[in-house]
């Protein structure tokens, strides 16, 4: 395994990055790393490879980087709590850069990377460019969202919602040096990188912004637990070569806009639809309520109609029984005997 070149370096008196490379497994993914960090087109930077405990091969490898390149120096440190953010702090403290980018020892900048996220933090303490994953199978997903946006912001103090790790964030080195704790320790249900984000989204003194440029290209530990360390070690490898070429990464780059146009449009949709839905949702009820009502005064109208003809035949019946009585009277013997008594009773009232 080659883990060095031989590339010179510009005048390291003013530099204009610090950038922190941690790393804590093998040497296998470091040298594309920093292969990509020293491929940039704003060479003004200074590299810290952050060594959290990891095999001596990995920081032998380093050290033999540093040997041949003066703007990377090695953090030789023991494993740390949790990730080891506490060594980024230390070495933080003796970082000479105005601006601090980060590299995942897994991911890999495209040479624009430094020049896109300064043009970021011209105008924004913290910020990041876009996060675009590459899936073992190749399919890309660019995360939405915008720091320039307060709710954003608010979601990611509040709740468990992160669109980018450290590959893609930068911030301006005083602005670090403002908050009250750095990089430390997260708690065991926080991401690393989101409690750090929160300390300095809590800054009501900071400004944040969103550049929508991708200049990292991101293969994900998190989809990868199936593969071995060399069969990943072989991924990043085919990457870089892609992506070396001019148009291997306006590809990418395209596709990673696509992918973030469309995710920024369901993310904006999103509680549209979902408001939409509850709207339909309450019509439904109404409409249930309403004709369940109707049903019920429909039942209360037979009722009073089946009632009603209950009562009519009743009086019907009645009036019939009383015509019969009356009928029998007229038929009867007695009746007729006494129609003279009648009619004498009927002169006489006269």
């Amino acid at each position: 395994m080659r883990c060095a070149g031989s590339r010179g370096s510009p005048d390291m008196d003013a530099p204009l990055f610090t950038v922190l490379l941690p790393v804590n497994r093998p040497p296998e993914l470091l040298p594309l790393a920093v292969e990509s960090v020293l491929a940039q087109s704003e060479p003004r930077f200074e590299l810290f490879v952050v060594c959290d405990g990891p095999p001596r091969a990995t920081v032998a490898c380093a050290e033999d980087w540093a040997a041949r390149d003066p703007r990377i120096r090695v953090f030789d440190l023991p494993k740390g709590e949790r990730h080891g953010e506490a060594h980024r702090h230390r070495a933080l403290a003796e970082a000479r850069g105005a601006y601090v980018a980060q590299l995942g020892d897994d991911d890999l900048w495209f040479p624009d990377h430094l020049l896109e996220l300064a043009s970021l933090l011209d105008r924004a303490d913290f910020g990041n460019l876009l996060q675009a994953d590459i899936a073992p199978d190749g399919a890309i997903h660019t995360h939405p969202g915008d720091l320039a946006d307060p709710a954003v912001r608010e979601a990611m103090l509040t709740t468990a919602w992160n669109f980018f790790g450290p590959s893609c964030a930068g911030y301006r080195l005083e602005a670090y040096r403002r908050l009250p704790v750095g990089w430390s320790p997260a708690p065991p249900d926080v991401w690393t990188d989101l409690f750090m984000w929160r300390k300095f989204l809590a800054r009501a003194d900071l400004t944040f912004a969103t550049r929508p440029a991708v200049q990292c290209a991101r293969l994900p530990a998190s989809l990868r637990h199936h593969l071995t360390l060399a069969e990943r070690a072989a991924e990043n490898r085919a990457a870089a070569a892609r992506f070396a070429s001019w148009r291997g990464r306006a590809e990418f780059q395209a596709a990673a806009l696509a992918s973030w146009n469309a995710n920024t449009l369901a993310w904006k949709l999103g509680p549209m639809l979902a408001a939409a839905a509850g709207q339909d949702a309450q019509l439904r009820e109404i409409r249930r309520e309403h004709e369940v009502a109707v049903s019920q005064q429909e039942q209360r109208w037979q009722a009073l109609q089946q009632a009603h003809d209950v009562a009519l035949s009743r009086e019907v019946e009645q009036a019939r029984a009383w015509r019969q009585a009356y009928e029998t009277v007229l038929a009867s013997t007695s009746w007729k005997i006494t129609a003279p008594l009648r009619g004498i009773a009927r002169a006489l009232g006269r």
